[in-house]
């Protein structure tokens, strides 16, 4: 019996309508098994060989040599999405030291980029874990993703700035936080087991909303809002221009994300 295909998938509600047919365990022409991880994690399961197929931050691509990004698929928006924060504690120009996770690689890649491109700093980087208040512990500023940041959004007291806005704001593009990436070894038909996973969501939209709302302990109106209005999941050429111009700048300034290792 051949070995099960591995796929991970980041385990965010951002990533949820991508995810529900792996999760559901829908029917593929090979055997398949299926992980979440924090996004840094599944680079890092892709780049290991750990997994064939993985929704890897786009700001981990060029770590990725041989990779094949499906073209179709992803996370992105275009404009404010609250997901996605910069936390600091002085205006983003006076910010010397910046907080990261390992978890965030697209974000904290966005943030240094704006930092040094809109702002004119190029902050020292300091490791460190969530919560928020221990990121800030020692450094002036910190990027907080996913759920977390939808929690705090407008709500810290702080100095907020909606990094996806900013994005868009400077160069008028959607910014995409992720895509699926595949092994060059990868059956061929992992491709199309991506684009049932996300029509199964489609397929049984109503009743997914109310659980991804549970299950991530937000209202459903938030949740339908933020699926439905702030991001989108199909991606077109606006889309992966967007994602080109990202990496571009990024590579020019000098601040894609040290490759990916296990």
């Amino acid at each position: 019996m051949p070995e099960p295909v591995g796929v991970a998938g980041i385990a965010y509600l951002n990533a949820r309508p991508l995810l529900a047919g792996l999760e559901a365990g829908i029917a593929a022409p090979f055997p398949y098994r299926f992980e979440r991880a924090e996004p840094g994690t599944c680079a890092t399961r892709l780049a290991s060989k750990a997994v064939d197929a993985a929704l890897v931050p786009v700001a981990s691509l060029p770590s990725l040599p041989g990779v094949v990004v499906h073209p179709g698929l992803g996370v992105a928006c275009r404009g404010a999405v609250t997901s996605v924060l910069l936390v600091s504690k002085r205006a983003p120009e006076r910010v010397a030291t910046l907080a990261v996770h390992r978890a965030s690689r697209s974000a904290v890649t966005l943030a240094r980029l704006l930092l040094v491109e809109r702002f004119g700093v190029r902050p020292r980087l300091v490791a460190a874990d969530p919560p928020l208040a221990r990121m800030l512990e020692h450094a002036d500023a910190t990027v907080i993703i996913g759920d977390p940041a939808m929690r705090v959004a407008g709500q810290t007291g702080l100095c907020e700035l909606d990094l996806a806005a900013a994005w868009h704001d400077w160069t008028g593009l959607p910014f995409v936080f992720a895509v699926w990436a595949l092994s060059p070894a990868a059956p061929a038909a992992v491709s199309d087991l991506l684009v049932a996973s996300h029509a199964h969501a489609r397929a049984h939209w109503d009743e997914l909303l109310a659980s991804w709302a549970r299950a991530h302990s937000h209202p459903e109106p938030a949740v339908r809002s933020y699926l439905e209005q702030v991001l989108h999941f199909e991606l077109d050429e606006r889309d992966r221009a967007g994602m080109s111009e990202f990496l571009r700048r990024a590579r020019a300034a000098g601040v894609l994300p040290e490759p990916v290792t296990e």
